[in-house]
């Protein structure tokens, strides 16, 4: 096997003249051909070329499928057409099928395009380089099946999955998420974008838009699957991010990826992805169309062009929402039996959002709470004012109960 592997026939360059054969398969999608020449009484391979068919082609008869080869081959390879004598090697009635074209206006017209070259048809006597031609249209399908049942890495059952979807057009861009929980419970999101972006960037965006969503929903596995060959391909290294957009929006992706306990990301047929696809279109086109029960956003900007703002104030830990924090999120008390009653109690008015602690009221929003720190700027900005106005304490307390701080 490794003395065949390494005496492969070379692809061959034809000399000036030189007669060139032509070899003919045709499958069910696919259409292929080879040129050869013959070099010391062997057939040495010149040009492989294969083209997959679209649904009107794939229901063409055999022989006009046969025709189609043919010319697609001359459109590809005009220039061995124009300077070599060719000769089509094949047991089919090609010529006659050209020649009479009278039962389709298609076979007319590829038979005018095929008459400015210069073709002789000769039958075939011996298999020879179409085993070549065969080889191309019958092993890839049967290679590609193997493979697929043999390395597909199997589904995590635990993982949640991500399915996203970008769009642009000249009536505007958006993008198309679905994220599926372990129990298969569907949440759908749409994305306008307020800025011109193309095909791949908008892939990106809804990438990056998806990644945030879970990491916002406290998902510690996850399988993206997009139907961008170029994101997926860029993010798992296959493919080279060569422009300055292309390279952040990669990074930025990694960044987010990298927050995940497991994240792997996977492309996908269109066919796959048609609810994260058909948001992106409705949501680069208008609302109107869109359910209520879809959450819809704007971004006004790039993910890649957000600026990271710093606070204001710097709040020192620890404070006095410290304990209230580690029983709401850890249920850890203090030492202290006294303290840890106390905390019991207090907490019950509280509610903790991610890092963020909110005191409850009554007939009124959350009261985001505050540390000493970040208190006595807010008091000082209230107090002073825009325009230097001196409220008491008791206006000071309304307009900070209004603006929704404790």
């Amino acid at each position: 096997m490794k003395q065949h592997l390494a005496s492969l026939p070379d692809i061959a360059a034809p000399k000036t003249g030189e007669l060139i054969s032509v070899y003919l398969s045709v499958a069910d999608e696919a259409i292929n051909a080879v040129l050869t020449i013959e070099r010391d009484k062997a057939q040495v391979p010149v040009y492989f070329f294969s083209k997959t068919l679209k649904l009107a082609e794939t229901k063409y008869p055999p022989l006009e499928k046969l025709a189609l080869a043919l010319v697609q081959t001359t459109r590809r390879l005009r220039r061995y057409f124009q300077a070599h004598p060719i000769q089509v090697v094949t047991d089919q009635p090609v010529k006659n099928v050209l020649e009479k074209p009278e039962n389709s206006g298609r076979l007319a017209k590829w038979a005018v395009e095929l008459g400015e070259h210069n073709i002789t048809y000769v039958p075939r006597k011996a298999i020879k380089a179409q085993v070549l031609a065969d080889f191309l249209v019958e092993v890839p399908n049967q290679t590609i099946e193997e493979v697929n049942t043999t390395t597909a890495e199997p589904s995590n059952p635990e993982a949640w999955k991500l399915f996203t979807d970008g769009a642009s057009s000249v009536e505007g861009s958006g993008a198309g998420l679905v994220l599926i929980n372990p129990e298969g419970l569907e949440f759908t999101y749409a994305l306008r974008f307020n800025f011109q972006t193309t095909n791949n960037e908008a892939e990106y965006e809804a990438l990056i838009a998806g990644l945030r969503l879970a990491k916002e929903m406290k998902v510690k596995k996850l399988e993206v699957f997009t139907d961008s060959l170029l994101a997926s391909s860029q993010v798992n290294e296959s493919y080279v991010a060569k422009e300055p957009n292309m390279r952040r929006y990669k990074e930025k992706s990694k960044e987010l990826m990298n927050t995940f306990q497991t994240c792997n990301i996977k492309q996908i047929p269109r066919s796959q992805n048609k609810k994260a696809d058909a948001l992106s279109k409705l949501a680069s086109l208008t609302f109107a169309h869109l359910t209520k029960k879809v959450l819809v956003e704007v971004l006004k900007a790039r993910s890649i062009d957000e600026l990271e703002v710093q606070d204001v104030v710097t709040e020192e830990d620890p404070n006095w929402m410290t304990p209230i924090k580690k029983f709401l999120q850890d249920n850890e008390l203090p030492n202290d039996q006294t303290e840890a009653e106390r905390v019991k109690i207090k907490a019950r008015q509280y509610v903790l959002q991610g890092e963020t602690l909110y005191k409850k009221a009554y007939l009124a929003p959350l009261l985001r709470c505050v540390g000493p720190e970040q208190s006595k700027y807010l008091i000082k900005e209230v107090h002073e004012g825009i325009c230097g106005a001196h409220f008491g304490a008791r206006t000071v307390v309304a307009k900070l109960m209004n603006l929704g701080y404790f």
